[in-house]
């Protein structure tokens, strides 16, 4: 009997205290990391000091404690339209483009290579090998519809556990015909993501005498949601590759 009643007074013990008030936990943040890059002309502000920002978090002045250049490796995901669109000259623009990172990558720095139509393929992981790279990009051929949300959702999923930043470029010259995921699904995964995406939109620039000519109603690019996708990671702007005209400019 006095068995018994330990068992059920250490069980009513038991239950009082899950019936208290949880703990509660207090977490605190010391340093927030923000990356800048500053321009001018395209070429980087040098010599910059802590009183040259000013950093307001919802309309709250920031202090800001230090500034320091930082040289660390850069993984660079090089997302690349190969719809049927993109055949000819396009295609070739985005060849030329993709071959120029990877000419001017660092030596601790790697990149990957997707590609996407209605379908996406990854030619080449993230790799330090330049010539697997080029060799990659050499092999991309044209087909197919534009999975443009899908494969910007993926060229982020890449983001690797290291200490190298993401930098993803995603080239495309085309409305979205045929992704999955939503803009909005896209945009909120791209806002917890601490990667940084250029969206570089494709244009096919006016032919004397030849070829189909856009009108701004007849845009062939998805230029507000390029932005957008770009705005919610820190980057602002893209530059546009354009067909060049039969004059060579362009």
């Amino acid at each position: 009997m006095s068995r018994t009643l330990a068992i059920v007074l250490l069980t009513g013990l038991q239950l009082s205290a899950s019936g208290q008030e949880p703990q509660r936990f207090r977490a605190r943040t010391d340093l927030v990391s923000v990356d800048v890059l500053v321009t001018d002309e395209r070429q980087p502000v040098l010599g910059l000091t802590a009183r040259d920002f000013e950093l307001i978090d919802n309309g709250v002045p920031q202090a800001i404690e230090q500034i320091y250049v930082e040289q660390l490796p850069v993984n660079v995901v090089m997302v690349l339209d190969t719809s049927g669109s993109v055949i000819g000259e396009r295609l070739r623009a985005l060849k030329a483009g993709a071959g120029s990172v990877i000419d001017k990558l660092r030596p601790r720095d790697r990149a990957a290579i997707l590609s996407f139509s209605h379908r996406l393929d990854m030619p080449s992981p993230l790799t330090g090998d330049r010539e697997a790279l080029r060799k990659a990009l050499r092999a991309l051929d044209a087909l197919g519809s534009t999975s443009l949300r899908d494969a910007a959702y993926a060229g982020l999923a890449l983001r690797g556990a290291d200490t190298a930043r993401t930098l993803l470029l995603l080239f495309s010259d085309g409305l979205d015909t045929s992704s999955i995921l939503s803009e909005s699904r896209l945009m909120a995964v791209a806002r917890r993501s601490d990667a940084i995406v250029y969206a570089i939109g494709v244009r096919e620039m006016p032919r004397l005498a030849r070829g189909p000519v856009f009108t701004q109603n007849e845009a062939m690019t998805d230029d507000r949601f390029l932005s957008a996708l770009a705005r919610e990671t820190g980057e602002l702007h893209g530059r546009g590759l354009h067909d060049p005209s039969p004059s060579g400019e362009g």
